[in-house]
């Protein structure tokens, strides 16, 4: 798959609930992986967001983007760092074993 096709494509937490779209992918060049993709959640939610997950936290790549994280717990983390840190919309998610 091409970077290109990626950019744009729906993502669904674990539960097919849609939950943004990929808006950025972060290279790691010398690698040659995936370092973190950056999620929008545009219009789904009342509030435009961003956050990046790992390659990790994505359970298929299809017609959809399918993370192994629900709903519920992404939105947690944003309640909880916007308690820390209100002005900071910018996370990064990653499932905890």
């Amino acid at each position: 798959m091409k970077v290109s096709e990626l950019m744009g494509r729906k993502v669904l937490d674990k539960n097919a609930m849609e939950i943004g779209k990929v808006s950025d992918v972060d290279l790691m060049p010398k690698e040659g992986i995936i370092g973190t993709i950056t999620i929008s959640t545009g219009e789904v939610w009342v509030r435009n967001r961003t956050f990046e997950i790992k390659p990790s936290d994505i359970q298929q790549v299809g017609d959809y983007l399918i993370l192994n994280l629900e709903e519920a717990e992404i939105k947690g983390i944003f309640e909880e760092e916007e308690e820390k840190a209100p002005e900071k919309t910018r996370l990064t998610l990653t499932k905890e074993d």
